[in-house]
């Protein structure tokens, strides 16, 4: 069931920025008033309408949350789905959208001062179809994806310039590219909805440029009720993996696509499912042979996903692909690839991948540089 409870009938705008939000403890308050103080009036032509989707919470509960300045401002929407995914409200919200530009926006989030309308300023400069936001967490630390290449900011190539490692499509996306891709969040998914519209979007053959110098979207803190946080089980967990992977999609693309998407999977999720469970309980060995299963699956996938990672990244993932190896062992594993700086994290596994994008040797400077 949706609901449309605010209707603005202002001028036509040409950024619509879109926040799902499903509970009333989020600070939307300050999510809002950050986007309206992002260059854009919401009462010109041409300028910014904020969409709040209320996901299943009545719109009532969430506007209330607002002061009056700011609630007269938003367009409410509800979603009533009973389905804890925050795909559902974030398609909703985009499928309302009318303006030229779209983005969306987590309701703990904000953005920095001016920062939408320096994205626009450079969408429209370029004629870009995906203008990529630099981003920071709340407390100042950047947070340095996607790896581009040094001095690289502008017509970005999804391979070269790592743009996989950009999970959520945070920033600007052209309204008509959305519909020319059939972009969406993956319906269901309790995590990882972003991961299929992102790889399409950075694969689908668009112009891509990084906002570098603009002002940042800012990460906040992780809230205890935030939809995509949770312990779940393994394949829950990664289930929006083997659905990338499995999909029609995916196997249209090259070799070296495949890789370049798997390889991102393996490092991000994968590897780092591996060490967040640690933290929050361990393993158990029916979760490890369900995770051997995952890694086999994306392997045979992109043969060869493998050879440019560093020796302690390799350990790694021969170590997960054997279940019956002691449970102690992941964990060193897991540690080993994180002490950054060390012989085994810098030197890739096999020498003929050295100059490979994804290679520590052309990684870690790359993301070292990125501002």
């Amino acid at each position: 069931m949706t609901h449309e409870s605010l209707d603005l009938t202002g001028p036509a705008p040409q950024v619509d920025m879109v926040i799902a939000v499903h509970s009333e403890e989020r600070p939307i308050a300050a999510a809002v008033d950050s986007l309206l103080d992002g260059g854009l009036a919401t009462d010109r032509p041409a300028g910014l309408r904020i969409t709040v989707v209320c996901h299943n919470i009545p719109v009532t509960r969430i506007s209330a949350r607002l002061p009056e300045a700011s609630r007269t401002r938003v367009r409410f929407l509800e979603l009533q789905d009973g389905i804890a995914s925050p795909a559902g409200p974030l398609n909703h919200g985009i499928a309302r959208a009318t303006a030229r530009y779209v983005g969306v926006m987590g309701s703990d989030d904000t953005v920095e001062p001016g920062a939408i309308s320096d994205w626009l300023t450079l969408a429209e400069r370029f004629r870009s179809d995906a203008v990529i936001a630099p981003e920071r967490h709340a407390d100042g630390r950047i947070i340095r994806t996607p790896v581009l290449r040094a001095g690289r900011h502008r017509a970005l190539h999804p391979i070269k310039d790592r743009l996989s490692y950009r999970t959520a499509p945070l920033g600007l996306v052209r309204r008509t590219e959305i519909a020319r891709l059939s972009l969406r969040f993956t319906p269901g998914l309790p995590t990882g909805d972003d991961q299929e519209f992102t790889s399409k979007l950075w694969f689908g053959g668009g112009r891509i440029d990084y906002a570098r110098g603009a002002g940042r979207y800012v990460v906040g803190a992780q809230a205890v009720d935030r939809v995509s946080f949770a312990r779940r089980p393994v394949p829950v967990e990664l289930e929006f993996v083997r659905s990338l992977v499995a999909g029609e999609w995916f196997q249209g693309l090259s070799d070296a696509e495949r890789r370049a998407i798997v390889v991102k999977l393996v490092r991000v999720h994968v590897f780092g499912l591996v060490q967040t469970r640690y933290e929050s309980g361990g393993w158990s060995a029916a979760d490890r042979t369900e995770l051997a299963g995952v890694m086999s699956a994306l392997l045979r996938r992109a043969p060869g996903a493998l050879r440019p990672l560093s020796l302690a990244d390799r350990r790694l993932a021969k170590a997960i692909l054997d279940p019956s190896l002691d449970s102690e062992v992941l964990r060193q594993r897991a540690l080993s690839r994180r002490r950054f700086g060390s012989m085994a994290t810098v030197l890739p596994s096999s020498l003929g991948s050295a100059l490979d994008p994804e290679s520590p040797l052309r990684f870690l400077p790359a993301a070292a540089l990125l501002r």
